[in-house]
């Protein structure tokens, strides 16, 4: 009888692990198989890898372009055909090509195959997918409809087509993969080796934007009347840019991280300090941190998203630059936010104000 028992056992455990091993696999196909269609390891510094956006002003490299053309499914040797629609409609040929990339698989999927649809368009009574009679016909179209509804509004950057192109929490969305248009764009952009409009958006001089441009301050650097507590005559140690809660925050210049406080931070909320060798800059009241100590960041990288964590009564960047030390000597960050070039301050004295004096102070 013990013997039967033990038997029984035996095949139970077997039984059990063969269902776990089972489980785990089914587990990695999923994975690799969302992981293929998210991350399509194009873009970085050219093309394979990842980095800052790059921005050539007028300038189209075409030995990037042809090496991507060269099997690309149906959009094979078909470059000419992106940049004449783009030219035809003031878009920048790049951002034109890559957007298609990005909602074909590489001019792979069905919709462009079957139904020559290269932006993933949609008919306006909601009964499904646009069809084109030709592949030449499908790109201008998209051309038309990315300047109308999207250039001409004023929407130019990566980030701000991303926001309504892919937004988050669509219904149409339930595994949350909009987040990934932006970063991936991106890195399909460089691939291409760059954009080659609308430069003066993104970060091509020295620096990079902290936050998504145009740049608004909300509250400048120097005395004001504390926004929490009333208090007059109080320092403010930095300055307020306005965003969202979510958008992208960006590293102003190369560097190591000093700081990344991903829950807490007193005043600052969560919050990063990035080490430049000649200074420290600060962002503060973010949402999500996405970087660790030590590790190096590039000019123009995303290192977290907005918030209003800490000591705040709105939604916004903190943004500060230290010498000497952490939490060191501040100083007026205008003239550097200045040098990158920004829209003229805005001034809300109500809303979006923080509390950020020295760590740890209430």
């Amino acid at each position: 009888m013990n013997d039967l028992l033990k038997q029984a056992l035996i095949y139970k455990a077997r039984y059990y692990i063969l269902i776990i091993a089972l489980v785990a696999g089914v587990v990695a196909i999923i994975a690799a198989i969302i992981a293929a269609i998210v991350d399509d390891n194009s873009g970085g510094s050219g093309p394979g890898g990842y980095g800052p956006l790059l921005c050539t002003p007028g300038e189209l490299n075409m030995g990037y372009i042809d090496e991507k053309f060269a099997d690309l499914g149906v959009f094979t040797g078909k470059q000419d055909m992106f940049i004449e629609a783009a030219t035809n409609n003031n878009i920048d040929p790049i951002l034109l090509m890559s957007i298609a990339m990005h909602e074909t698989s590489y001019g792979k999927s069905p919709a462009v195959k079957n139904k020559n649809n290269p932006g993933g368009l949609m008919r306006s009574d909601g009964s499904g997918l646009m069809t084109f009679a030709s592949l030449d016909e499908g790109i201008e179209f998209m051309a038309e409809n990315l300047y109308r509804l999207y250039i001409a509004q004023g929407l130019v950057t990566i980030e701000q087509i991303g926001n309504k192109y892919a937004p988050l929490g669509a219904k149409n969305d339930p595994n949350n993969l909009n987040a990934h248009w932006i970063p991936t764009v991106t890195r399909i952009v460089n691939g291409f080796g760059g954009l080659s409009a609308n430069c003066e958006h993104v970060a091509t001089g020295d620096y990079a934007y902290p936050v998504t441009p145009p740049m608004v301050v909300t509250s400048p650097y120097g005395m004001r009347t504390h926004p929490v507590t009333g208090k007059p005559s109080t320092m403010h140690k930095g300055t307020d840019l306005a965003c969202s809660v979510g958008d992208p925050i960006y590293a102003v210049d190369n560097g190591s991280i000093a700081v990344a406080v991903k829950s807490g931070g007193g005043n600052y909320g969560h919050h990063i300090i990035v080490n430049h060798g000649n200074m420290f800059t600060l962002y503060g009241h973010m949402t999500a941190v996405f970087v660790s100590v030590n590790q190096n960041v590039m000019k123009g990288e995303q290192i977290g998203t907005c918030g209003k964590t800490g000591r705040v009564t709105g939604p916004h960047l903190h943004f500060e630059i230290q010498r000497g030390e952490i939490y060191g000597t501040r100083e007026d960050p205008g003239p550097f936010l200045e040098s990158i070039g920004r829209s003229e301050d805005e001034s809300y004295p109500d809303e979006g104000f923080d509390d950020s004096m020295d760590r740890g102070d209430e």
